[in-house]
């Protein structure tokens, strides 16, 4: 019984953990498709009461890069996956 209650708590709270994206709007600076890196200006992000700021961000398939461009304006998803924010959606 103690096992199945531990299974319950821990899958609660990793699809907690899932569930936790965050969106956002930017500009891109840089876009660097070997390292699947992009360089984003982006406007403050509420849901992390982060104020705006110029960051690099990952993605999580180095296919959302094709077609990105400095100075263009994006509106991105992401979340946090091993302590650095990873890029699921940007358009």
């Amino acid at each position: 019984m103690k096992f199945l209650l531990k299974l319950v708590l821990l899958l609660s709270f990793v699809g907690a953990a899932l569930a936790q994206g965050h969106q956002a709007t930017g500009v891109v600076k840089r876009v660097d498709a070997v390292k699947g890196v992009v360089l984003l200006k982006h406007d403050p992000i509420k849901s992390l009461g982060w104020p705006g700021m110029t960051m690099d961000f990952s993605v999580r398939d180095k296919k959302l890069l094709q077609g990105l461009k400095p100075e263009q304006k994006v509106t991105f998803e992401f979340v946090e996956e091993k302590s650095r924010y990873v890029i699921t959606s940007i358009k």
